[in-house]
């Protein structure tokens, strides 16, 4: 995350940059020189204005002092610098949507452990109840063993059976621990004082449409994000082609100059300036500005290829997310009949078992096909939210 948050405050920062690149350019450089005219050195201007005078007898030694106020301003005829800043906003905006990228994969992630948690204090409560009908079983076993009515085997069936259910309470605690500790990690808190208090109650996944348009597709920030940087590259060719034709300068000077330092302030006569322009038109540059376009050219090629990618894997993240979620639905419906048969089952074999009418075997395989049923729904439900999850994080966060 903090990644994350570095860069969008880069590419805000290189705005600015691309930003400078159209305003003019002002700096100011003093400088102090001393120089010596060598005496053998023609006149610049011989009398009457002509030029090639005849050399002087002794050399002349000055000093000069001059602060400048420079200014250079390259118009943007043909808009490339207008491209850069265009890229510059557009590489900007793709790392604000990698920003909300990573923000969502972190919330996404958090809601998937969460609901973990949610689902394994739902399995531990069927746990829990079963344990205590394992113990009155047991209670109930051992009573007829004393009574005669049962043999020993069944009452060592009968703690076998109390120990496995444990053996998975644990094991269910276990795992919560250890979704705890990996939510306490994604929220950047200690695992050793972090926790989430048990809840026992259903797992409700929201309703969710039997479609969703593809328009919703476009709020995924990773499809933003290459969008944007598909926009951004398409700037850089401009700009590497617009780099090959003449460039217009404007520049020029004003400051006072004067042979002593005291005469610096006195700006009645003592200052010079200079104002024109010019074009460069580049010639021959070794290939390096064409080299440039086609580097950028092919830099774009790629993140088209990137885009259309990303595009494909945005659809099919979604289809995928709909379908688990559809077909859970549908699984979660046939499972709740399934629970519903096994408990009837398992109640009429504990009736006939009291009255002596069936084995405690039979009891023991309804017990479990009835425990399985219910730890099944409660996973079945867990994986509903687990993938209603993953449908709002392929949607870019909604299907509103």
């Amino acid at each position: 995350m903090k990644a994350a948050v570095a860069r969008v405050d880069e590419a805000r920062a290189a705005i600015r940059v691309a930003t400078s690149t159209r305003q003019p350019e002002v700096t100011i450089d003093p400088q102090a020189y001393l120089t010596r005219l060598s005496g053998l050195r023609p006149l610049p201007f011989a009398a009457g204005g002509e030029t090639g005078g005849a050399p002087t007898a002794n050399g002349i030694t000055q000093t000069q002092y001059y602060v400048p106020l420079n200014v250079s301003y390259e118009v943007d005829v043909w808009g490339r610098l207008r491209r850069g800043v265009q890229a510059a906003k557009a590489e900007s905006e793709a790392s604000e949507a990698e920003l909300r990228t990573v923000q969502l994969s972190l919330t996404a992630d958090a809601a998937t452990y969460y609901f973990g948690i949610r689902g394994l204090d739902a399995e531990l409560a069927v746990l829990d109840s079963t344990l205590l009908a394992r113990r009155q079983s047991l209670a109930l076993t051992n009573a007829r063993f004393t009574a005669g009515v049962d043999n020993e085997i069944a009452v060592r069936r009968a703690e076998t059976e109390l120990a496995t259910v444990e053996a998975s309470f644990f094991d269910a605690q276990r795992q919560r621990k250890g979704l705890e500790a990996a939510l306490a990690t994604i929220t950047g808190q200690s695992a050793s004082t972090f926790s989430v208090m048990p809840r026992r109650g259903t797992l409700n996944a929201p309703q969710v449409p039997a479609s969703v348009p593809a328009a919703l597709l476009t709020t995924r920030p990773d499809l933003l994000q290459a969008e944007r940087l598909l926009a951004a590259t398409d700037a850089r060719v401009d700009a590497a082609r617009l780099a090959r034709l003449p460039t217009l300068l404007l520049n020029g000077f004003i400051g006072p100059q004067a042979a002593e330092l005291r005469d610096l302030p006195k700006i009645s006569d003592n200052y010079t300036y200079y104002l024109g322009g010019g074009i460069s038109i580049p010639v021959f540059n070794g290939g390096r500005l064409r080299a440039n376009q086609q580097i950028a050219q092919a830099r774009y090629d790629a993140q088209a290829a990137e885009y259309r990618q990303t595009a494909l894997v945005a659809f099919q993240e979604v289809e995928t997310a709909l379908a688990d979620v559809q077909q859970t639905t549908a699984q979660l419906a046939a499972q709740q009949r399934a629970l519903t048969a096994a408990r009837q089952a398992g109640r009429l074999t504990l009736e006939r078992y009291r009255r002596g009418l069936a084995d405690y075997f039979q009891v023991v395989d309804a017990d479990r096909i009835t425990l399985n049923a219910a730890r099944q729904r409660v996973q079945i439900q867990a994986n509903q939210l687990r993938y209603t999850v993953q449908l709002v994080r392929a949607l870019g966060g909604s299907w509103e």
